[in-house]
């Protein structure tokens, strides 16, 4: 390697490390190997300000990192004892990191045989500072070792910590019962089944107290039948699970839980026995009268005994009118008889809203009891439901629906009694939070769907509007009571800027281990999602780290703290909840495929948060969400040269085929975003079905999509087309 010259330092060794990481990333090991020793070799280390908190995002330390990718080179290559001495000397410098890279050296260390190094390097992990869930897998892997080597109390201290730090009743119950086994393992059988014992009685739920149930009962050890039963019951063993609940009843027939019945007809019905459910929740009865009603109702629903399942809710909210829960009731009655058509479905939803105005449910029962007093041939009464919804919840989604559905009514002339003109007015008045209201400020307006008067503007400085923006936030957040500290509010200072997770967070990002990373910067975002000031500064540093999607649930839950939507916060803030991100990629795409590049931007917004490195269940990849076969053959249409399915992850491959794809899709429902969107989402046969119906009308189309996933998809890409239109528009 040249010394650099006349050019930075930094930015050469910048660009020999990005060379030796695409080598090692592209198979190139060996020449990757030679790039980082001469890189390390030649550059020296830079303080690396991030173990400070000062200023931030921290200036990369090119020495550390090229010391890293040298052990994951060597390791590669089978040189671990080359790879250990590189961890270690990355170690020495960052001994914040060792529950990262103790456990890259134990693997080194297993690869040489030396099982005895394994453990060292291991126990030099499970004390770092990290993230929960790594830091079960790291005492884990440990306490396993320690089982194998014999070392049964070293075993059962590293069970405890992780059942110490657990937040999961199946972690706990699993962490309590392989205590207890490595309890037995040494000799010490009683304190096993006591860790057994307290499994059970602790965390039913969990498939490991189940076997620590078995293994009591096959020891002979006596076990509290309720309990017994409980497990059994979570397990899926509902005969053992009666049986033990049936001898509960019978040793103490006066004072039992009455619960046991509850379960009894929970096992009954797992096994098909309904009649035997049914007669232990008449059992039930006797005890607690309005459970049994409740549970019954529930059973006979799953059963798809609708009509039996009404009448015992029925028969609870008469018996019962004052229980707690009885608005679930009575929204659950009100939806099982509109499904199956009764001419008194209307008259429940409007019990529901009038017995229980202020349940979360109310809103819709009004909604729907509209619905259906139009389709009963009553647009009067339909009219009067509607305009109560709205002036009684003018900031719910139900009432900006209720209100568009009034203003195409007049539009249509359906309705003499309708004042356009009021209506109009009343537009002006709604929170623009939701699809509906953004729909019908654009109906008022004349406004197509998805279209934009002006061409999207980049901002010239993304920086322009902070000083207002951070003006606007103390004096919102002072008026909220908050004490808001002098200076800089930007600057990513205190508690946050100082949390050792965040320090490791962003050391990770730096090595390019970006799952890990997002895990612990995650964490500190959760940690203070509560502190307003925090999110603002934590989505401005996520935002230069480019963790994007964090910054971007920072500043969306920062906007609902200041009670405010991206239309009336300062541009700033707004345009870090919908920010520009891959702008130089997306815009020549909507230029060359022909599309408002504000579609793309939202498209990528709601399916990866701007992620490249996202990945659905459905195996959907990188920022576009594209799935495996659908990338296949988008490659083979666009003829991608050398095309990997790993490629999806790479911003440039993933939105030219996210481009594409959806390019392809409005060619095929002839320039109908709605329709197009709902084949990117939900599948073009589906699409084409919802289209034959729906046509080109927008909303009608909007509502004949019948998958809920689908419909809520295009809503939210409405939702995110305006914000960028409102955002990134000529003033």
């Amino acid at each position: 390697m040249n010394e650099p010259g006349d050019l930075d330092a930094a930015l050469v060794s910048e660009a020999h490390l990005g060379l030796a990481v695409a080598l090692l990333a592209n198979g190139q090991t060996d020449r990757a190997a030679l790039e980082l020793e001469a890189l390390v070799q030649t550059f020296p280390a830079v303080p690396d300000a991030g173990s400070k908190g000062v200023t931030l995002p921290a200036t990369v330390n090119i020495a550390d990192v090229a010391t890293f990718h040298l052990g994951q080179a060597r390791a590669t290559l089978g040189d671990h004892a080359g790879a250990i001495a590189a961890y270690e000397a990355y170690l020495a410098n960052n001994p914040d990191m060792a529950a990262y890279i103790q456990p890259l050296i134990a693997d080194s260390f297993e690869a040489l045989g030396d099982n005895d190094a394994v453990i060292a390097a291991l126990a030099g992990s499970v004390d770092a500072p990290s993230q929960r869930f790594k830091a079960v897998a790291n005492r884990s892997r440990l306490a396993a070792l320690y089982l194998a080597r014999g070392d049964y109390d070293a075993a059962i201290a590293q069970y405890d910590a992780i059942h110490d730090i657990a937040r999961t009743e199946a972690t706990k119950g699993q962490m309590t019962y392989l205590a207890g086994q490595a309890e037995i393992m040494a000799g010490n059988t009683a304190a096993g089944h006591e860790r057994f014992v307290e499994a059970i009685t602790n965390y039913p739920r969990a498939i490991e107290s189940y076997y620590a149930l078995v293994a009591l009962i096959e020891a002979g050890v006596p076990v509290d039948e309720y309990q017994r039963g409980v497990v059994d019951y979570y397990a899926g063993a509902y005969q053992p699970a009666i049986d033990a609940f049936r001898r509960y009843i019978a040793a103490e027939p006066e004072i039992y839980d009455a619960d046991a019945h509850a379960f009894l007809a929970w096992s009954h019905e797992a096994l098909g026995n309904q009649e035997g459910a049914l007669s232990e929740l008449d059992a039930l009865r006797g005890r607690d009268p309005a459970r049994a009603l409740f549970e019954r109702g529930e059973l006979l629903r799953r059963a798809g005994m609708d009509s039996e399942a009404l009448a015992a809710y029925d028969e609870l909210l008469k018996t019962y009118p004052e229980m707690e829960g009885a608005a679930g009731v009575a929204w659950t009655a009100a939806k099982l008889a509109d499904s199956l058509g009764l001419d008194d479905a209307r008259k429940r939803y409007l019990f529901l809203a009038d017995s229980f105005p202020f349940d979360e449910n109310t809103p819709a029962a009004l909604f729907r009891a509209a619905d259906l007093a139009d389709a009963a041939g009553k647009p009067d009464e339909a009219l009067t439901l509607r305009s109560r919804l709205i002036e009684q919840y003018p900031a719910n989604v139900n009432a900006a629906e209720a209100l568009f559905r009034l203003l195409q009514a007049a539009e249509a002339g359906d309705n003499a009694g309708l004042d356009a003109a009021a209506l109009a007015a009343q537009v002006a008045t709604l929170s623009p939070s939701n699809y509906f209201a953004l729909r019908a400020a654009d109906f008022v307006a004349g406004t197509p769907p998805f279209t934009a008067e002006t061409s999207f503007v980049m901002p010239d400085d993304i920086e322009a509007g902070r000083a207002e923006a951070e003006a606007w936030l103390r004096e919102r957040l002072t008026a909220q009571g908050l004490v808001v500290p002098d200076g800089d509010l930007g600057a990513m200072t205190g508690a946050p800027a100082a949390d050792p997770q965040r320090i490791i967070g962003e050391k990770l990002w730096q090595l390019g281990l970006q799952e890990a990373a997002k895990a612990e910067l995650e964490t500190v975002r959760e940690a203070y999602a509560d502190d307003p000031l925090a999110n603002y500064r934590m989505a401005r540093y996520f935002s230069q780290l480019g963790l994007y999607r964090s910054s971007i649930i920072a500043a969306a839950t920062l906007l609902q703290q200041t009670e405010a939507t991206v239309f009336d916060a300062p541009l700033y803030l707004g345009r870090l909840s919908y920010p520009p991100y891959f702008a130089d990629l997306i815009l020549p795409l909507a230029d060359r495929f022909g599309f408002d590049p504000r579609l793309q931007f939202a498209l990528v917004r709601q399916e990866s948060l701007f992620e490249s490195f996202a990945r659905s269940g459905a195996a959907a990849q990188g920022l576009s969400q594209v799935i495996p076969d659908t990338g296949a053959w988008i490659a083979q249409r666009l003829a991608w040269p050398n095309y990997e399915n790993d490629d999806l992850y790479k911003p440039y491959v993933g939105l030219n085929f996210g481009a594409y794809y959806l390019s392809e899709q409005l060619r095929n429902f002839d320039g109908h975003v709605h329709a197009a969107l709902a084949a990117y989402n939900g599948g073009p046969g589906n699409a084409a079905r919802w289209f034959d119906v729906a046509g080109g009308n927008h909303d009608l189309f909007v509502d004949t999509v019948d998958f809920p996933e689908t419909r809520l998809y295009i809503e939210r890409i409405y939702e995110g087309f305006n914000a960028y239109r409102y955002l990134y528009s000529t003033p």
